[in-house]
Order: C-alpha cells, then sequence, then structure tokens
C-alpha cells in the first residue's frame, strides 16, 4: 500500500514538473494568445489531472443545481462539461463558451458521444460575452482567468450576464502558468463588484464562489 502511494506521488509531482515546463513554452511561444493551443488539448484531460483535480469533486464545490442555466467560460475539450450538463438534469441548460473554433468542435463531438443533449457549445470572446444580461444562474471558471488579457472587463462581462442572486465560480490549479493566487482573485473579484461566499481549499489549487456584492453598481 505505501509502495503504491509513494508511486502515486512520484506520478502527481512529475506530471506537475513536466506540465509546468511544457505550458511555459507554451506561453513563450503562443504570446499573441495565452490559451492553450489546441494541439496541446491532451494536457486539460489526462490521468494524472483527474487525481489531481477529480472532476466530480471539483464540480461539487460550484453551485451546479437542476434545472439552472449556467455558463462555463473557457471549457476547452470539455473536461468539467458533461458532468456538470448531467447535474443540471433535462431542464437545465449548459452555455460552454470558448474562444478556439477548434475547442468547441471538439467538445461538441464529445457531448454527442456522451449523449449530452442539454449543452450549448459556441464561440466566443471573455470579453463579449455572447449572452443576454441576466441570464444564467452560475458561471464557473477553471484556469482560465489568468489566460483572459483584461480580466476586469471579464468580470464585469460575468456580472452582466449573471442573474440577480447568480453565483460566480472561480478555481485555479497549480502547475498552471498562467495561476492566480487566491489574494488576487479575491481582490480582482472584490473591485468588480463581487463579495466573497466560499473558499475551497485544495493540495494544488482553490474554488472560491462570489455573488454580486451588496450595493454594487449594476454593469
Amino acid at each position: 500500500m505505501r509502495a503504491l502511494f509513494l508511486l502515486l506521488r512520484f506520478v502527481v509531482v512529475a506530471w506537475a514538473v513536466v506540465s509546468a515546463l511544457l505550458l511555459y513554452s507554451l506561453t513563450q511561444r503562443y504570446k499573441s494568445s495565452r490559451a492553450c493551443p489546441y494541439s496541446w488539448r491532451w494536457m486539460l484531460d489526462n490521468l494524472p489531472r483527474r487525481v489531481v483535480q477529480p472532476v466530480r469533486s471539483t464540480v461539487d464545490s460550484f453551485h451546479i443545481d437542476k434545472g439552472h442555466t449556467v455558463l462555463e467560460l473557457g471549457p476547452g475539450p470539455g473536461y468539467f462539461s458533461v458532468e456538470v450538463a448531467r447535474r443540471l438534469g433535462p431542464e437545465g441548460r449548459l452555455v460552454c463558451v470558448d474562444i478556439q473554433p477548434e475547442m468547441i468542435g471538439t467538445l461538441r463531438r464529445r457531448l454527442l458521444r456522451e449523449g449530452v443533449t442539454n449543452a450549448l457549445p459556441m464561440v466566443g470572446d471573455a470579453l463579449g460575452l455572447p449572452l443576454a444580461d441576466r441570464s444564467v444562474d452560475c458561471a464557473f471558471l477553471v484556469t482560465v482567468l489568468g489566460e483572459v488579457p483584461d480580466r476586469p472587463k471579464a468580470l464585469a462581462e460575468l456580472r452582466r450576464v449573471l442573474k440577480p442572486g447568480g453565483i460566480l465560480s472561480i478555481t485555479e490549479t497549480l502547475p498552471d502558468p498562467d495561476y492566480q493566487f487566491p489574494d488576487v482573485v479575491r481582490d480582482l473579484c472584490r473591485a468588480s463588484g463581487f463579495r466573497l461566499l466560499e473558499h475551497h481549499r485544495r493540495l494544488l489549487g482553490f474554488t472560491m464562489n462570489f455573488a454580486v456584492g451588496e450595493g454594487a453598481p449594476t454593469p
């Protein structure tokens, strides 16, 4: 048992180091677009990540309820999308917005393969979300905030599309080279009119849930 634990620990650490080095090299190569390139999508869905950031326990920290309309910003190939869509039930809807058309194409095929019919993948930009005002109950981002060139503007857009009482959930995980530290996320969100509700800490990251702050101006 101890040998298995040590092996698992080695795999996780090795994955973290290799991922950090690879992702750093990618950010240097693709400085005009900090999003993980489509050709490296395997970095977003693999066995080590499932150990470090299990889908179900991570989604447990989001405010996902049946019948809700939920925005997933930056879904990539859909690591969390299938689980979230299933939790929403047939009356709910998951809107997946990604800036890369190739990622959306891969996500569509994955949803079709998994029999998910209540998800709507679309190409879009965090700085100008293709959604109506006050149209979603919850929005979540996982290792995405640091990739956005204008984070205050993106947060303002998220406030715009959230319904009154809606929840913004932000998750950050190492070894993402664009990792945002908890105090940075908290301060950015506070400055954008959100108030912190919950802070879930994990071994290599965290999830913070926010609501629109009392007395904050409506965009």
